[in-house]
């Protein structure tokens, strides 16, 4: 981790990702929250999240686009669009304008899908095999670790100067971001032409259908979102009937959440050096499972005991999935896996929220939690029965080693792209 900040690229995309980090929490809170004191509905203030996951849905066919850009570039005018498309929130007045908060929410979603799609790409080019985990543990941990500040930030800025205060915060941390990203070494990637849009399409389709752990972990978390989806509105029935508090009162336990996320982001990398990529995805399962399940029997104490557990759990599965993602996948092919696996998981996850707008006006929160703990549990249980063989090696990327080729004489490139370790040696490299 220490040879990671001590790259100066590396630091600057870790910087301007917290910021922005800080800005999107603070407005996703506000989006759910805003909607909610406008109308006074749980159920609409959960469906402000259904816009922002619906570009996912085009997810792989933005991915080809990506894969034939530099990935720095799309990352900078992603940022820009992004600062853009929260402008129209300062004309919300009442509740005849919620449609404009769910188009940025629309917006937003759509920015996140092509920019995660070239961040992955490239942090690929730029580190080597073994910096991955650590790389995605430090953005996670510092991202998610954003939910200490920005959370009640954002219920404070919301709560004294309304919601369009905080959408131009938000803007204003696109705007860092890109202008940090203008700093950032990128490297030449060689991309060879695939044969055209829809070949390309199916390459990174057929890439996770190929790759044996990629399709076991795709199928368990689309289940995981399934499950996941309702809770983005049974929190508001926890916190108004079990807690009896103020809507704003998701900013504590996003806050809690965070305190988690920070936790699990330092801990990833050792401990996915410890048991693997895999085993960490079935833990982390576990522990959500367990932590959803006390949810049916709401105190404040349990709530944020809960609410910590699954911040760590959520850094471990998240940071695990993304590394194994990236250790399996050429680099020429990241932005189309991982978009295509984004799809995936948005149908059961749009499904999911939708059903929660029905379900939460006729089931109790209580019910609700302790049935998406028992499919946690269930997924933990198959993805430890299906577990990998953990001596498989990486995918080796082809522009890696054409890389690796040219420029050993930069002690910087050459720590950059070190080979993967052997099967042998076991050393997993540490949304």
């Amino acid at each position: 981790m220490r040879t990671l900040l001590r790259d100066r690229s590396y630091r600057r995309l870790l910087v301007g990702q917290t910021l922005s980090a800080f800005g999107d929490y603070a407005m996703f809170l506000a989006l759910a929250v805003w909607v909610k004191v406008l109308t006074g509905s749980s159920a609409k203030a959960g469906l402000a999240i259904l816009p922002f996951i619906l570009p996912s849905l085009v997810g792989p066919a933005l991915g080809v686009y990506v894969d034939r850009f530099p990935r720095r570039r799309i990352m900078i005018v992603t940022d820009l669009a992004a600062a853009a498309a929260v402008v129209p929130l300062v004309f919300v007045r009442d509740a005849g304008d919620i449609w404009l908060i769910y188009v940025v929410s629309f917006l937003l979603g759509l920015a996140t899908v092509v920019y995660e799609a070239a961040r992955a790409g490239l942090l690929v080019s730029m580190l080597g095999e073994a910096d991955l985990g650590d790389a995605n543990g430090l953005l996670q941990s510092t991202s998610q670790g954003m939910r200490l500040l920005a959370p009640l930030a954002g219920a404070a800025l919301f709560a004294a100067f309304g919601g369009r205060a905080v959408a131009l915060l938000d803007a204003g941390t696109f705007l860092v971001s890109a202008l940090l990203l203008f700093g950032v070494a990128a490297p030449t990637i060689d991309r060879a032409d695939d044969g055209g849009f829809w070949v390309e399409l199916r390459a990174g389709i057929t890439h996770i259908a190929r790759t044996a752990d990629l399709r076991r972990l795709t199928i368990a978390t689309a289940f995981v979102t399934l499950a996941a989806g309702v809770m983005e509105v049974a929190i508001f029935s926890l916190i108004d009937q079990g807690l009896h508090r103020q809507p704003e009162f998701l900013g504590v336990l996003s806050t809690a959440q965070g305190v988690g996320a920070v936790i699990g982001g330092v801990a990833v990398g050792a401990t996915m050096r410890r048991i693997g990529e895999f085993a960490t995805i079935a833990w982390a399962l576990l522990a959500i499972g367990l932590g959803v399940a006390v949810l049916a029997w709401p105190t404040l104490a349990i709530v944020l005991v809960s609410a910590v557990a699954i911040g760590i759990a959520v850094s471990l599965y998240n940071v695990a999935f993304t590394t194994l993602m990236m250790r399996r996948t050429d680099v020429s092919m990241q932005g189309r896996v991982n978009s295509a696996i984004e799809a995936v998981f948005t149908v059961p996850y749009a499904a999911s929220i939708a059903a929660g707008a029905v379900l939460i006006s006729v089931v109790s929160f209580r019910t609700i939690y302790l049935a998406q703990a028992v499919m946690f549990l269930a997924i933990a249980g198959y993805l430890t029965l299906t577990g990998r063989d953990r001596t498989t090696p990486p995918t080796p990327s082809r522009d890696r080693t054409r890389r690796r080729g040219r420029d050993r004489s930069s002690s910087r490139d050459a720590r950059a792209l070190a080979a993967p370790p052997s099967p042998s040696e076991d050393r997993r490299p540490t949304r």
